[in-house]
C-alpha cells in the first residue's frame, strides 16, 4: 500500500477456485485482536452488547436465517448467494443511507452519503465545475475527488467527534492483506469500478466507471473475503468480493462516451482515466468515521 502517484501494474489475477466443504486454513485473527479501538463503536438502533455476543440461531428451513434481524445484510447475501447457511466468521458494516444519483453524478453522489446528504451531491458538483473538475457530475480523478471531500469535511466538522477522520488516496492492488485489515478497523473506502448491468464489478477497461462507497466487510466460512458497497444507481445494500472489486478497479484504462448523454463535453485529467492522476489502481481510504449505525457480527 503506497501513496506513490505512479500507477503500478497489479499482479496476476489469481484463478478462481470452486468452493468445497473444507476450506483452507487462514489465519484470522478475531476483530477483538485487532489494534482497532472497538471500544466506542455504537450501534445506535438496539443494545451494543447484544449485537456483540448474540448469535442468531441457525435455521436449516431457510437461506441466510442468521440475518433475520438485519434485513439488508439478508438481501444482499441472499442475492449473492453468500453466507447461505451458516453465518459469517466476521461480519462489520457501518451503515449509511442510501442516495440516487441524478445524472453521471456517482462520485459526488457517493461523497453525499458520508455526509448524510448535507451537502448533497448538487452541491459538490457546483463546487466541482467552480474548481474545473467536472461538467456535468463526473469525476475521473481519485485526487480531485479526495479534495473535495476534504472540503466536505471542513464545513462539517460534527464528523470528527470520535477521532479527527483521515483520508488518503491509495495507489496499489486493493485486495491485499492491508487493506483486508483496515476495512476490518472501520475504515470505508472510496472506490472507481466498472459496473456490470446488475452493478457488480466486471472489466469493461474503464468504458462504464462508477464511483462506490465500501461501508463494511464480510469473512464466510470458506474465508473468502467480501465487501459492502453502496452507490448511486440503486438503494440496495450492494455485496461483492474484494477480489472481483480490486480486479476491476485495475482495468480502468480508457474513457468512453456514455450513451445517455453522446453530446456533453466530460472533463479528464492529464494522461486519462488510466494515468497517474486517473482511476486506475487509485480508491480513497477514510479512517475514524463513524456512521450513525455500526453492525459488528
Amino acid at each position: 500500500m503506497s501513496n506513490n502517484p505512479s500507477v503500478p501494474s497489479p499482479p496476476p489475477f489469481p484463478a478462481r477456485t470452486t468452493k468445497t466443504s473444507e476450506s483452507t486454513t487462514v489465519n484470522h485473527h478475531p476483530l477483538t485482536e485487532l489494534n482497532c479501538d472497538l471500544a466506542n463503536n455504537v450501534i445506535t438502533s438496539t443494545n451494543l452488547n447484544q449485537h456483540r455476543h448474540q448469535r442468531v440461531t441457525f435455521n436449516a428451513s431457510g437461506e441466510c436465517a442468521w440475518a433475520t434481524q438485519y434485513p439488508e445484510i439478508q438481501k444482499a447475501c441472499y442475492l449473492r448467494q453468500v453466507c447461505q447457511f451458516a453465518p459469517p466468521k466476521e461480519l462489520r458494516l457501518q451503515n449509511v443511507t442510501p442516495i440516487l444519483q441524478v445524472g453521471p453524478t456517482c462520485g459526488l453522489t457517493a461523497l453525499s452519503m458520508l455526509f448524510e446528504g448535507a451537502p448533497s451531491a448538487k452541491t459538490f458538483l457546483e463546487l466541482a465545475i467552480a474548481k474545473g473538475y467536472s461538467n456535468n457530475g463526473e469525476m475521473f480523478s481519485t485526487k480531485q475527488l479526495n479534495e473535495l471531500f476534504a472540503i466536505g469535511l471542513d464545513e462539517n466538522r460534527h464528523l470528527v467527534e470520535y477521532k479527527p477522520v483521515e483520508h488518503h488516496v491509495i495507489a496499489g492492488w486493493m485486495d491485499e492483506p492491508s487493506i483486508q485489515i483496515q476495512l476490518r478497523c472501520g475504515s470505508i473506502f472510496l472506490v472507481p469500478y466498472d459496473p456490470d448491468r446488475d452493478h457488480t464489478p466486471c472489466l469493461n477497461r474503464g468504458h462504464k466507471a462508477h464511483w462506490a462507497l465500501i461501508i463494511g466487510y464480510l469473512i464466510d466460512q470458506f474465508n473468502d473475503f467480501y465487501v459492502f458497497a453502496r452507490h448511486g444507481k440503486t438503494k440496495n445494500l450492494a455485496l461483492w468480493s474484494l477480489r472481483d472489486l480490486a480486479r476491476s478497479n485495475a482495468n480502468l484504462e480508457e474513457f468512453c462516451q456514455p450513451i445517455g448523454h453522446p453530446n456533453e463535453t466530460f472533463i479528464l485529467p492529464e494522461g486519462g482515466i488510466g494515468g497517474r492522476n486517473g482511476l486506475r489502481c487509485k480508491f480513497i481510504m477514510i479512517e475514524h468515521y463513524r456512521a450513525k449505525e455500526e453492525i459488528i457480527l
